[in-house]
């Protein structure tokens, strides 16, 4: 499955579990749970400990992550501010992309410096908990048809309900496109990825008192 930018700008994708809202035989946390028991007897709530792999695809195990067909580390979230568009293979043609899963790889297609137009967008987004995200993408050619180049930069502050609870980003992304003769095309590109979180826990408190006075209030130093 191919899903375009503006197919997610439309639907209001900020992350993977956005995403995976609108495609078939995946999860996100959206209809997505994984809690593991801990070596104290109470459990971990994995989708808090890092929602961005907390998800499925063919209910098997979570998605392969791949930037421009290269395997990349699944714990840096997907962002709109750099990608035009993602790629959703399921099963063994995930192969395709040397990162073999019986569920499935995530390719994200990274944006890149267009040599031809100029542009410039910002957008801004706020919600009802007192999130708010900014980003700025500019594209220049530097020499028409030959040279141009790309920045982009995001900063997302989410806040949720449970405080003090945050989530925030910062990432800035550069592109370079180089066009030396008429059928050779160079790109490089590079990103810097900054985040501090404190997400909220959604378990309820548990209870561990009775239990241990019920093997006789042990102690050990």
């Amino acid at each position: 499955s191919v899903v375009t930018k503006q197919q997610m700008l439309d639907t209001a994708v900020s992350d993977i579990n956005d995403l995976f809202l609108y495609e078939a035989s995946t999860e996100g946390t959206g209809n997505y749970t994984a809690f593991t028991p801990n070596r104290d007897g109470g459990m971990n709530d994995d989708i808090q400990a890092n929602p961005q792999t907390a998800n499925r695809i063919r209910g098997l195990g979570s998605a392969n992550t791949a930037i421009g067909n290269f395997a990349s580390n699944p714990k840096i979230p997907l962002d709109l501010y750099n990608i035009d568009a993602v790629e959703i293979s399921r099963g063994p043609n995930s192969n395709i992309f040397g990162l073999g899963s019986g569920s499935g790889t995530v390719n994200l297609v990274p944006s890149s410096a267009n040599v031809r137009n100029r542009s410039l967008t910002l957008s801004g987004r706020a919600d009802s908990t007192g999130g708010v995200r900014g980003s700025v993408d500019l594209n220049y050619p530097l020499i028409h048809d030959m040279l141009a180049v790309r920045i982009a930069a995001v900063t997302d502050n989410k806040r949720f309900e449970r405080e003090p609870s945050y989530d925030d980003t910062e990432r800035l992304f550069g592109a370079l496109t180089y066009k030396p003769f008429k059928k050779t095309t160079l790109r490089v590109s590079a990103e810097n990825y900054h985040r501090e979180a404190q997400r909220p826990n959604y378990l309820t408190p548990q209870e561990t008192i009775t239990e241990w006075k019920s093997y006789g209030e042990p102690v050990w130093d």
